[in-house]
């Protein structure tokens, strides 16, 4: 990965969002993302493949749900990188609304 691949997923504020709420927990189906972010399973979808294809995401099939995961092998810099933007976000909207909706979210489940 460069630096322009990553930038240019953290520029779009679906993926961004995305990846912030990945950043507050283990893994999340993709369910869980079209609850918090009020969006279809395609759009979803298609912002993974950009986040899964530059190596930032995992994906691993359960069932008919899809869940993602951080990239557990992302190198030392850029995962460095990415966890201090996504503190940076913690209290910015869309983000601190976001991860309200996340724990509310995870106390009910979808899957």
């Amino acid at each position: 990965m460069n630096a322009s691949e990553f930038y240019k997923n953290l520029a779009d504020p679906t993926r961004l969002r995305c990846l912030y709420l990945l950043s507050q927990c283990d893994s999340l189906c993709v369910c869980d993302f079209m609850a918090i972010l009020n969006a279809p399973q395609s759009r979803i979808s298609r912002h993974f493949k950009y986040l899964r294809d530059a190596g930032l995401v995992l994906d691993e099939r359960r069932d008919q749900w899809v869940h993602y995961q951080l990239h557990p092998q992302l190198s030392d810099p850029w995962n460095a990188l990415l966890q201090k933007n996504m503190q940076a976000l913690a209290h910015e909207d869309p983000f601190a609304d976001d991860l309200s909706r996340l724990n509310t979210y995870l106390k009910e489940g979808c899957c």
